[in-house]
């Protein structure tokens, strides 16, 4: 197949992979439309340097508070030098689909006046913001054609309650890396087929199991104790993202295939 590219310049290859991420140039080329429909919430972003956070060396892994229509997270980055937060609140306004328009920081705090104090002093601690409008997308009808195939976001594009949007993308590279190994030229289109078949039922399901999580996570329903029962019981029901073999399932496949 030949590419042409919007400055001119020109390739020749036996298969393409659009891993061009939500607004996918790939995803159009195939014949594929996605619509963006706003769920009501924003995010806010932002990154806090460890070291104005006392209490920050404890961090190892995600943390997590969940109120009433709102929900506030942070991690370590960087090897720990920096602690990544992201606080997620309803609006009924416009917001891009972008994690560089600028935000407010004064609308944050007061976003979560009053919350535990790790959480205000996150807020306070940093420097700058951006807001990003969460966006929910149905799951495409297919992914590939004879020489090209879609990746990750272009393919799969998800809410992020579940963070599974990363994650599953990783899962998509080694699926494909065990569909095209020591494959002819001949044999991409049935073996780009195949692809698609094992991983869009699963990342369907995992589209599908984010949307619920974020309107578990910004539900203004129940008391903080049936909250935290349903989020144990939620959890344990999504093991199954959490336990699957990638690798294993696509050689699995494979054979069957072959």
């Amino acid at each position: 197949m030949r590419l042409t590219f919007d400055n001119g310049a020109t390739a020749e290859a036996d298969l393409f992979i659009g891993a061009d991420g939500i607004h996918s140039v790939a995803q159009r080329a195939i014949g594929l439309e996605t619509h963006p429909a706003s769920v009501g919430i924003m995010a806010y972003r932002g990154l806090v340097p460890a070291e104005r956070l006392p209490w920050a060396k404890d961090i190892e892994s995600l943390r997590m508070w969940i109120g009433l229509g709102r929900s506030f997270l942070c991690y370590p980055v960087s090897r720990g030098r920096l602690i990544n937060i992201v606080a997620f609140v309803p609006t009924d306004r416009e917001c891009a689909e972008s994690w560089s328009a600028p935000g407010d920081l004064a609308k944050l705090a007061a976003e979560y006046a009053g919350w535990d104090a790790p959480v205000v002093q996150m807020i306070g601690a940093l420097d700058e913001t951006f807001r990003w409008g969460i966006f929910d997308r149905a799951p495409l009808p297919y992914w590939s054609t004879a020489r090209m195939t879609l990746l990750g976001d272009a393919a799969h594009p998800m809410v992020p309650h579940f963070g599974q949007g990363a994650g599953q993308a990783i899962e998509d590279g080694f699926a494909l890396a065990v569909f095209l190994e020591n494959t002819d030229t001949p044999q991409v289109p049935a073996r780009l087929k195949a692809y698609e078949r094992l991983r869009l039922e699963r990342t369907s399901r995992v589209q599908a199991v984010s949307h619920e999580a974020g309107r578990f996570f910004h539900s203004e329903n129940g008391s903080p104790s049936e909250r935290e029962q349903q989020q144990a019981d939620w959890m344990a029901a999504g093991r199954w993202v959490f336990e699957y073999d990638v690798g294993k399932a696509a050689t699995e496949f494979l054979s069957e295939f072959a």
